[in-house]
């Protein structure tokens, strides 16, 4: 069984983008799936999860109880997928939700646009319960690793660092880490500039003319709104207007 996971809390993001992700995914996908999200929010899935409020885990973080195969009644053999929110899919992406993955292996983007981490937060793929080491190594000092990345100035947000914490995991337990083609990924910010700049990094990485002109290139399967304030709602594109219902 293919399950995709997302979390939802109140703050920079609204519950419809729980909604729209997981419509979208029916919509460009012939793979069945259980959609869960853990929130305290109502929201559209076929399984909502609570969060435990005795607990110090903060935000985004709670994406990492997912390594854990006692958490959202995983099975043996089942595929995890991690997915934010904050994604627009332009097309069929059962390439993406069928990419092969092995045990103690993890599968996620390509973050292009970034030197400093081999991996990307937006989406993670593995074997239930052969990556729980990720899980367990954080579970035994949640507010430490909270706070770590951005004591070490990686991050420029508390409470920020899942991503960075992930990457440091995949190299100390030696787990394999393999990449989706870096084209099936664009990035879109609120800043002019900044998406000038994606714009002819994405053109110089995956040998082509641009990443969005008109409309995103042929190659990119999601879109996705990463950091801080760049949130979809704000973007008045008919290309995203059109894939964000």
């Amino acid at each position: 069984m293919l399950k995709i996971c997302t979390v939802y809390f109140e703050g920079t993001y609204t519950p419809d983008y729980v909604s729209k992700l997981y419509r979208s995914l029916k919509r460009n996908s012939t793979i069945p799936f259980e959609f869960i999200c853990l929130s305290d929010t109502d929201v559209e899935a076929d399984v909502v999860l609570p969060f435990n409020h005795h607990s110090d885990i903060k935000k985004h973080w709670h994406k990492l109880k997912y390594f854990s195969p006692q958490f959202a009644n995983q099975q043996p053999g089942d595929d995890i997928i991690i997915m934010d929110i904050d994604q627009v899919i332009l097309g069929n992406i059962d390439d993406l939700l069928g990419f092969p993955v092995q045990e103690n292996e993890l599968i996620s983007y390509n973050p292009w646009w970034d030197t400093n981490l081999k991996l990307q937060g937006g989406f993670y793929k593995f074997k239930s319960g052969s990556l729980k080491q990720i899980w367990d190594d954080f579970s035994i000092n949640p507010e430490y690793w909270q706070l770590h990345f951005y004591n070490k100035g990686d991050v420029h947000f508390k409470y920020y660092g899942e991503q960075n914490y992930v990457d440091w995991k995949v190299q100390e337990h030696n787990i394999k880490l393999t990449t989706t083609p870096k084209e099936w990924l664009g990035k879109l910010t609120n800043d002019f500039k900044e998406n000038v700049a994606l714009n002819t990094l994405y053109a110089k990485e995956c040998n082509t003319e641009y990443m969005i002109l008109d409309r995103p290139h042929k190659y990119i399967k999601v879109l996705h709104f990463t950091g801080p304030g760049k949130t979809i709602h704000e973007h008045n594109q008919p290309f995203v207007k059109e894939n964000w219902k």
